[in-house]
């Protein structure tokens, strides 16, 4: 859906938006819609500058690290971004960029993408290493059984042949 700034009524709109599952693709194969998506949103112009600010809400499912067993995150996400056109941006250029500068975000058109704003906060809330349990004991190395249901009895002596020559020492003493 596009954010299509010339129609915004006293430079302000509220956006209530439903994404179906197969409606948003978040281009991410580790992560994956497995509710709606709901979206609440105001977007303000000030000035040159462009404010959105919303929530959305949504269930991802997201494999466990260590088992590859899917896992339900529930998204709950607030969101407060600020934008620049870029004809504005190129405008304020300076030699160096300052912290709040950092932050904005820059836009082509008359319009900006709600998609990727939905897309990128949905991936944000995704933690970078997810477990399905905290002690979760992953997969078996050697027969790829599920080390959390039952012990495989696989023999599990092998060690990391880095630590080889650790361990000649160790034995030479």
């Amino acid at each position: 859906m596009l954010i299509e700034l010339s129609k915004l009524v006293d430079d302000r709109a509220n956006i209530d938006q439903v994404y179906v599952q197969s409606e948003l693709d978040l281009a991410d194969e580790r992560v994956e819609l497995a509710d709606d998506v709901t979206v609440q949103a105001t977007v303000r112009r000030k000035s040159a500058q462009i404010e959105v600010e919303g929530s959305l809400q949504t269930v991802v499912q997201v494999e466990c690290d260590r088992c590859l067993k899917p896992v339900r995150l529930p998204v709950k996400a607030d969101f407060s971004l600020e934008y620049l056109s870029k004809t504005d941006y190129e405008a304020r250029q300076v030699a160096e960029l300052t912290e709040e500068e950092m932050e904005v975000s820059v836009f082509e058109g008359d319009a900006i993408d709600l998609d990727e704003i939905v897309r990128e906060q949905i991936l944000l809330f995704v933690p970078g290493r997810l477990l399905c349990i905290e002690d979760c004991k992953g997969i078996c190395s050697t027969c790829g059984g599920d080390l959390n249901s039952a012990e495989c009895g696989c023999a599990t002596t092998e060690s990391d042949p880095r630590w080889a020559a650790l361990k000649k020492l160790k034995s030479s003493e």
